[in-house]
Formats: C-alpha cells, sequence, structure tokens
C-alpha cells in the first residue's frame, strides 16, 4: 500500500499549498479552495493509555456542483524511549450534487497504523448523501451506500494486550454516516459526525465530537473527542477505544 499512499499524500500538499501562489485582489470572487493544519495534544484511551502530540492537514475544493475535500493525520508515540505508537490516516471524498439537497459520492480512507489491529486498511465506498439542513449557522447531512474494504493484520505485534484480529479481510461493506455542525456564536462552532462501516468480520462504529473558538480570523482553538467500537476484538480486550485532542488549528487559506 505504500506505493499508493504516497502519491495521495504528495497530491494533498499540492493542492492545499499551490493555491497560495494566486494573485491576491479585493475584487476578485471567493477561493474554491480551503485549508488548514492543525498540531496539538492527544490523549489515547481504552485498550491504549498513551499521551502524545499529533498533526492534521485539511484541504477542500468546491465549484459548481462538485466539491472534493481531503484529510491526513499523523500520530507517534514513544514510551521510555521507545516507540509505541505510529499510525498515518489518509481520508478523501468527491462529491457531485444531482439537486439542490442530493448528491452523489465517492469516499476513500487509508490506515497505516504500526501498532494497530491492522497493518494497512483500506476502504473505498459510494453512495448517496443528503443534506437536509443547509445554513449559515446549521448544517446536517446523511450518506450511505456499498463499498469494499480490505484489512491486512499486524502479524508482528499480536500479544496478549493487542487488538489484533489474526486474518486478512477482503469483503463488501455497507457504510453509513451522519454530520452536523451548529455555529452557536460569532466565534465558535460545535460539529459531531457518526460514522458506521458494516461487513461480514466486523462493524465498526466512529463518533467524533468537536468543539471549535476563534482566537483571530485565521487561528482557532480545537477541543475533539472521539470514540470507536468495534463489535469484534480478541478475548480479554475492550470494543470501545477514546482519543481526546486539544489542538490549535491555523486556516492559511
Amino acid at each position: 500500500m505504500k506505493s499508493v499512499y504516497t502519491p495521495l499524500w504528495i497530491s494533498l500538499c499540492v493542492a492545499c499549498i499551490s493555491p497560495a501562489y494566486a494573485t491576491e485582489q479585493d475584487d476578485t470572487p471567493t477561493s474554491p479552495w480551503s485549508s488548514d493544519i492543525s498540531i496539538g495534544y492527544q490523549r489515547l484511551g481504552g485498550n491504549a493509555d498513551s499521551q502524545t502530540i499529533n498533526s492534521e492537514l485539511n484541504g477542500q475544493y468546491q465549484v459548481e456542483q462538485y466539491s472534493y475535500q481531503a484529510s491526513v493525520s499523523l500520530l507517534q508515540v514513544e514510551k521510555d524511549g521507545e516507540e509505541d505508537k505510529r499510525k498515518t490516516e489518509f481520508e478523501s471524498q468527491a462529491n457531485m450534487k444531482l439537486s439542490a439537497q442530493s448528491y452523489a459520492l465517492l469516499n476513500a480512507t487509508y490506515v497505516a497504523d504500526r501498532y494497530g489491529p491492522y497493518f494497512d486498511d483500506f476502504m473505498l465506498a459510494t453512495g448517496l448523501g443528503y443534506q437536509w439542513i443547509e445554513r449559515d449557522a446549521l448544517s446536517v447531512s446523511t450518506e450511505i451506500g456499498p463499498g469494499f474494504r480490505y484489512q491486512r493484520p499486524n502479524l508482528d505485534e499480536i500479544d496478549d494486550d493487542d487488538l489484533i484480529m489474526p486474518y486478512s479481510v477482503s469483503e463488501p461493506v455497507v457504510r453509513a454516516q451522519a454530520k452536523w455542525q451548529w455555529r452557536f456564536l460569532d466565534n465558535a462552532s460545535i460539529e459531531g459526525r457518526t460514522q458506521v462501516v458494516s461487513g461480514e468480520s466486523n462493524t465498526s462504529v466512529e463518533g467524533v465530537l468537536s468543539l471549535a473558538t476563534t482566537i483571530t480570523e485565521k487561528l482557532s482553538i480545537k477541543l475533539t473527542g472521539k470514540q470507536n467500537y468495534m463489535s469484534e476484538v480478541p478475548p480479554g480486550l475492550k470494543h470501545q477505544d477514546s482519543v481526546f485532542t486539544v489542538g490549535l488549528r491555523y486556516q492559511w487559506l
């Protein structure tokens, strides 16, 4: 998967950086590009118990009925001078509007986790989305559709306390997601996302809740809580893991 992942990382960086060279003029239309970078403190709980610094890069492009967004996050943990965690997550989604409220989508996710359940975890899904509410202060959308999941287990790390299922997975799945955002103050907003991916081998549920407060026009503080649930885990391990992040987010486009 390394040969596939590397071009995706490079294309995201180029997509986010290249618009910065455009000439700034007050009378030009609003740029279709937006991007931000975050860095902060992260605390892991559940089957893992550690603290670290994480970073995340997001980019988005929207024009007419098409939109594209991508994100990359990096996590590395050391304990007693030795590496304990190393995880890279990539997610990309392309949307095409079908009407004022509905859209077709293509979603791709890839996780490379050196010490997690799967060394490689890739999913490609399509489907339909519906924008139930779209206002300046509040937005609500849902998505559902079929997909395919490939997972390669991390057989080098199987111990009694490792959350690893010792078999490869190649199967069709169903992906469903609900997402909302509420700007309750001019300088503060809260957003949530719940995603369910279900296949024959396992069903995973991810819930994310974030609170962001603006410090300046481009700088903000962001608090994020994430809960992950897996229906099947090795005996004696927890079905649920948690991640709490406090960080600074800088928007340069």
